[in-house]
Order: C-alpha cells, then structure tokens, then sequence
C-alpha cells in the first residue's frame, strides 16, 4: 500500500509539473518567441482572465502560427472553463459582454538581421518561401487589416513590439507580481475600476485600431511585418481564424494555403492577354 501511495504521489508531482509553465515570454530576445496571449475582459466585472495558448498545447509560440503553419489540418481548441477551473468561474455568465483579443510579438534583430528578411530586391516573395528569414513582426487579431494596421513602416511595429510598446508592456505586466506573477493561467483584478485589458492593451498603439471583439464570434488573425526594414507598405498575412463559442471554447483554424504573391497573378493576367483569351462579365468573388 505504501508503495502504491508513493506511485500516487509520483504520478501527482510529474502532472502538477507538467502543466506548469515558465514566465510569459515577450518576444524581445533573439531566438525566443513570444507567448501567444489570450486574454478576456469581463465588461461588467472588470476582470481580465489570459491564458498562454501553449497550455494544452505544448511548445505554441509565435513562431508556431507563423506564416499559417499552425491549426491547418484538424485545427487547435481550448476549453476555458475547463483550463482555468476556479479562476475563470464568473466569466461564462458574461458571455455576451467579454471583450477578447489574441496577440504575440517577435522584436527584429535589427544590428545583424539574423531574423529579418533582407531582400535586396525590394519585393516580398521571400516573406512566403523563406519564413524563416522573416520572423519577426505582430500577430494579431484583427477586424479589418486595411482600417486597423498602420499600412507603411517597420517602425510601427517595432514599436508595437518591444519591451515599451503595446504588445511589450503586456507581457512585461503580465511577468510583473502586480499581474500575473509568470502564471500561464491568471484571473488579474481591475485597477483603479479599470480592467487590466483595458489598462495594458487598450489597443495595439502605432499598429493602428481596434483588436478586441465582442462575445462569441470569430476573428481573423493577422501576421504584421515588414522584411525590407522601409517605409515601404507593411506586409499582412492572414494566419487564420479564432473563435470564441457561447460556451466558452476557444478554436482555431489555420489557413489552407499560403497567399500567393501579386506578382504571380499579374504575370498569369499578362499571359492569358497574350494568348488572346478574354472574359465577359466576371464576377468577383471573396475568398
């Protein structure tokens, strides 16, 4: 019997270790992504409960969603009442009234350019061969990139994400003992009368505007950079979709393929007029 109490004991410790998580990571250090933050303001409490979106799924990082390599095929879901336990209890009767929002950031490597895409050439294929060499940048959920992203500058989102930006100061706070102290699952009480949300990710600063959504829908969800380190236009890749359900499950779906460059379509566009073919009366149709 002892040792079958001792076995439980073992078992019990290597769970509670298991979903234990390290500190918040803010995406400031070369070669370390960020978290990827989900976070909820209770409008009529003035709650905010977050969640890192690696509980559940181990190793997701900023990196994971980059250039829509995650949640393709069967998708990613989290069950909030159920990962949260006592700290979420109270949100789900305010369902309607939860403003949310899902972001993560990546700070270039701007004095070697390690984690940028330098491309010589001025155009931005390579932000979609080589994703490796353009790793940087925000993630964000997002209602309309053309209204609520800043179109032209890399410093834009620099500085929505270094340690003094927007997406910056909330991981900062959220590692910081008045937040959640590096808990990967945290219920953080307003301040002031003021939710935490509300005070620390209002919006996304120069990024532009709104990136909260209301109650249970879906959201697209945006990679924002720029590889040529210009005040040339921004680059916006649609990763995917978040969704919020009335019962408090989170989902995820990434796309199925990645956005083909213009440049191929002008080509293709060129070729057929070429050839001579025409089409009468076509009708555009959203993707």
């Amino acid at each position: 019997m002892k040792n079958l109490n001792k076995l439980a004991a073992a078992v019990a410790l290597t769970l509670a270790a298991g979903s234990a998580s390290a500190a918040w990571t803010n995406g400031n250090t070369l070669g370390a992504p960020s978290s990827v933050a989900f976070q909820i303001d209770d409008n009529s409490t003035k709650q905010t409960f977050v969640l890192d979106l690696a509980v559940g799924h181990t190793g997701l990082n900023y990196a994971s969603f980059q250039n829509g390599t995650e949640g393709v095929a069967a998708g990613l879901s989290w069950d909030l009442g159920a990962l949260g336990g006592s700290l979420f209890s109270g949100f789900a009767s305010h369902t309607a009234n939860l403003k949310w929002s899902v972001v993560s950031s990546y700070q270039g490597d701007f004095d070697t350019g390690t984690n940028i895409d330098k491309n010589p050439s001025g155009t931005y294929g390579s932000l979609f061969n080589d994703p490796a060499n353009a790793q940087w940048g925000v993630q964000t959920t997002v209602h309309n990139p053309a209204t609520d992203l800043t179109q032209q500058g890399f410093d834009s989102i620099q500085t929505g994400a270094d340690s003094t930006g927007a997406v910056g100061a909330w991981f900062g706070k959220l590692n910081a003992p008045s937040g959640a102290n590096g808990a990967a699952v945290a219920n953080l009480a307003p301040i002031s009368g003021v939710s935490f949300y509300n005070t620390w990710l209002g919006n996304l600063g120069a990024l532009g505007g709104n990136h909260s959504f209301t109650g249970a829908t879906t959201a697209d969800y945006y990679w924002v950079t720029n590889g040529e380190l210009s005040g040339l236009d921004n680059t916006f890749t649609k990763l995917g979709t978040f969704t919020l359900s009335a019962n408090n499950i989170l989902s995820y779906q990434g796309v199925s393929e990645v956005p083909v460059p213009a440049a191929v379509w002008l080509f293709g566009s060129a070729l057929l007029g070429m050839l001579g073919f025409t089409r009468r009366g076509a009708k555009v149709v959203a993707a």
